[in-house]
C-alpha cells in the first residue's frame, strides 16, 4: 500500500497553516434574526437593537413617526406575493429607505489584535424602493467619550438585477482590515450598524440574520509556505511511487 513519507519540515508548516485557516469564530449578535418581540403582524419595537436618533430635518408624514420607520414583522404565508422563502426563523425587520434611519448594536465581544471582522446581513428591497437606493453597513467602536468611531463601512445599492429573486434575501457584507496590535480599538466592544444613506421613504429594506465573525487572516508569506508544503508533498508522493 502506498504510504507517502512527509518530511517534518513540510508537515509542520502544513499543520500550523491548517490551524490558522480554521481559526474563525462566530460572535453573538443579540436578536440576530429579529424574533423579538414576537408578533403576528408588525411591531415597531426591536429588542436588543438601538434606533438611530431622529434628525432635525425629519417631518412626520401620514402619521408615521421616526420610531415607526423600523420594526419587526412576521413572515407572510407561503404563496403570498410578499413571502420571504429563505427567512431565518419567522420574523425579520423592516427599515424605511430614508437617510439616517437605521439600527445599531454594541456586542459583548471585543476587538482583538490580529483578527479580521466581518458582518453579514441578509437583505432585500421592498415596496416601491427605487433603483440606486443605498444603505450603509458598518463596524464601529465607542471611544472613551462614548462617541462612535468607524472601523469599516460598505455601501449597498439596490437594483432589481443585483438582488434577483424578490422572494429571497441576499447576503451583503462589510469586512474590516486586520486589527493592529497598537490600534485604539483593541479591547473595545464591537459595534454594528445598518443605516440608510439615500431614499425618499417610498420603499423599504427587509433585513434578517445579522452575523458577525472574527478570523485570523494568513499573511502572504503564510500562503507561500502553504504552497511550498503542498509542492513538497507532491514531490514526496512521486518519489514514493517510484
Amino acid at each position: 500500500m502506498f504510504r507517502p513519507s512527509v518530511p517534518h519540515w513540510i508537515a509542520l508548516p502544513l499543520l500550523v497553516t491548517t490551524a490558522t485557516l480554521a481559526a474563525a469564530e462566530s460572535l453573538t449578535v443579540r436578536n440576530f434574526s429579529f424574533e423579538l418581540p414576537a408578533t403576528t403582524f408588525v411591531d415597531p419595537r426591536i429588542e436588543s437593537w438601538n434606533k438611530t436618533p431622529q434628525p432635525e430635518w425629519f417631518v412626520p408624514q401620514g402619521g408615521i413617526t421616526w420610531d415607526q420607520l423600523s420594526g419587526v414583522f412576521a413572515n407572510t404565508a407561503p404563496g403570498s406575493a410578499t413571502h420571504i422563502s429563505n427567512l431565518d426563523g419567522n420574523q425579520a425587520v423592516y427599515l424605511f429607505a430614508l437617510p439616517q434611519a437605521g439600527l445599531t448594536q454594541v456586542l459583548d465581544s471585543k476587538y482583538e489584535a490580529g483578527l479580521q471582522y466581518t458582518m453579514t446581513v441578509a437583505l432585500r428591497g421592498g415596496g416601491n424602493i427605487t433603483e440606486g437606493t443605498s444603505l450603509m453597513l458598518g463596524l464601529f467602536y465607542l471611544d472613551d467619550a462614548g462617541a462612535p468611531v468607524s472601523v469599516a463601512i460598505a455601501s449597498v445599492s439596490y437594483s432589481a438585477a443585483g438582488f434577483g429573486d424578490p422572494s429571497q434575501l441576499q447576503d451583503r457584507q462589510v469586512v474590516s482590515g486586520v486589527i493592529g496590535a497598537g490600534a485604539d480599538l483593541v479591547g473595545k466592544n464591537i459595534g454594528v450598524q445598518i443605516i440608510g444613506t439615500s431614499g425618499g421613504g417610498e420603499g423599504y429594506w427587509d433585513m434578517d440574520n445579522v452575523r458577525v465573525t472574527a478570523e485570523v487572516v494568513p499573511e502572504p508569506q503564510t500562503w507561500a509556505l502553504l504552497a511550498l508544503g503542498v509542492s513538497g508533498l507532491l514531490v514526496a508522493g512521486r518519489r514514493n511511487r517510484k
